[in-house]
């Protein structure tokens, strides 16, 4: 995919922790480690499609900065 369909993509994505900071990494700014942590868990979580969720993933390196780690997407019935 290319970058102004994924600049597309996430600009019209839900507002979330990360949001503005993946936008200026696809932009091509550099972001400092704590912003670029939140950027890549708002990536690898498909831009938090699925609302504010932890990843469930305590073998990545970078768990432990995730922003909504032990949330849990509320049960729809």
């Amino acid at each position: 995919m290319d970058i102004k369909r994924r600049l597309e993509i996430v600009k019209n994505a839900p507002k979330m922790k990360g949001q503005s900071l993946y936008i200026k990494y696809l932009q091509g700014d550099r972001l400092p480690a704590s912003q670029a942590i939140l950027c890549k868990c708002y990536g690898c979580m498909g831009y938090y499609a699925d609302g504010k969720q932890d990843c469930k993933m305590p073998d990545c390196s970078l768990y432990p900065w995730m922003p909504y780690k032990g949330m849990t997407a509320p049960v729809r019935e």
